[in-house]
């Protein structure tokens, strides 16, 4: 008996004859993918499709032939321009470091804030204790 293909496996072959028969890369929802996955694989139970629906989509999301695109369709890597699925992760880092130091600038305004409070907490402390020592001093 020949082994059954992966979940995977069977969704590239999809993708490819889909390719193929198009001659161009056409994204394919996912529900869609994976009635045809379960077609090529002979899984026609609904109830077992949704019940390796999540397995299949990780399977999907972690293997590097396939990129996710727009409102959750799928194409092979292979049959994308570069160009279309690269993401600068330059950007991506630089978007960070600025929300970092937004957030290490309000913090420290926070601290400069509550540092001001301090100081004026111990200035009343200080006046305080000197009203004591004046009382002490007028009874000498």
């Amino acid at each position: 008996m020949p082994a059954r293909k992966s979940l995977v496996d069977a969704a590239y072959d999809v993708l490819t004859r889909r390719y193929d028969e198009k001659n161009e890369s056409v994204p394919m929802a996912f529900n869609e993918l994976l009635l045809a996955v379960g077609k090529e694989l002979g899984i026609t139970e609904e109830s077992e499709l949704i019940d390796i629906a999540s397995k299949f989509y990780t399977s999907l999301t972690v293997d590097g032939r396939f990129v996710i695109k727009e409102n959750n369709t799928w194409v092979l890597r292979d049959h994308e321009l570069f160009s279309n699925i690269h993401i600068d992760m330059n950007a991506v880092y630089v978007d960070d470091e600025d929300k970092d130091v937004d957030e290490e600038e309000r913090e420290e305004g926070d601290e400069d804030e509550e540092g001001e409070r301090d100081d004026e907490e111990e200035e009343e402390e200080d006046e305080g204790g000197d009203l004591l020592a004046d009382e002490d001093s007028d009874n000498d």
